[in-house]
């Protein structure tokens, strides 16, 4: 377990490719290992599954709007919240996540928990029921297991939604554009899917107001319900936004 002293010096900052590999290990130690959809679609006993879901973030990292979980005492990476800016498709374009799924992912696994990210999206189009051209997707978020519980989850999803608070300000760019033309689009929600009571609490403290559930039974891999393999504990997942 962590001691007081690590928790209190943990920072947040923006994701930098110096911290690519304890970025990805976050991953395969909580994310892949816990989220409910990853036990739903077998993601967590897939290696192969999680390379392809580890190649997603090195891809949306590369966006610039990624926040990461510093540990400064140990110059360890401890938490993650992989994010992306999305805008609408157009009527016959396949989005970010169906490119994805069908040109990247290598396992039914991986192609699994896309389709459900799609499907979750599908199910409200946030671009028109906000009238917004823009938002900031809290896309995969985590923290090493043996420094949860301290509030790391909380501080990302706070710093994340502050940072596009900054980006629609015009008072921050994406880091890859660095002093670059300052044409990228502005986020004017935040989005995330939420999985377990866990992040469900976590939105709801910072903010976050739920405009979907759908229950993890309604999600099928290989004969058996997401509900099936993860339990019953964390029942549903929740569509969430918080206007900036």
């Amino acid at each position: 377990m962590t001691t007081d002293q690590s928790t209190s010096a943990i920072e947040i900052l923006r994701y930098d490719a110096r911290y690519r590999e304890q970025s990805m290990d976050v991953l395969r130690k909580a994310f892949f290992q816990q989220e409910i959809v990853c036990i739903g679609s077998e993601v967590n006993k897939m290696p192969q599954a999680q390379k392809d879901l580890e190649q997603l973030c090195i891809d949306v990292a590369d966006g610039g709007v990624s926040m990461i979980a510093r540990d400064t005492l140990t110059d360890t990476i401890v938490g993650v919240s992989f994010n992306l800016l999305q805008t609408p498709s157009g009527p016959e374009d396949a989005n970010y996540f169906e490119v994805f799924r069908d040109t990247k992912c290598t396992t039914d696994s991986s192609r699994a928990l896309m389709q459900y990210m799609i499907t979750m999206d599908a199910k409200v189009n946030l671009f028109e029921r906000f009238g917004v051209s823009c938002l900031l997707e809290l896309m995969f978020l985590g923290t090493l297991p043996n420094y949860a519980g301290k509030g790391i989850a909380t501080r990302l999803v706070e710093e994340s939604v502050q940072l596009a608070e900054n980006l629609k300000s015009g008072n921050a760019t994406p880091a890859t554009i660095g002093n670059g033309p300052n044409t990228f689009p502005k986020p004017q929600l935040v989005s995330a899917l939420f999985t377990s009571r866990i992040s469900q609490r976590v939105g709801e403290k910072v903010g976050f107001k739920v405009v979907n559930q759908v229950p993890h039974s309604e999600f099928i891999y290989k004969g058996k319900t997401f509900s099936d393999r993860a339990g019953p504990e964390h029942p549903f997942s929740t569509l969430v936004v918080k206007h900036i």
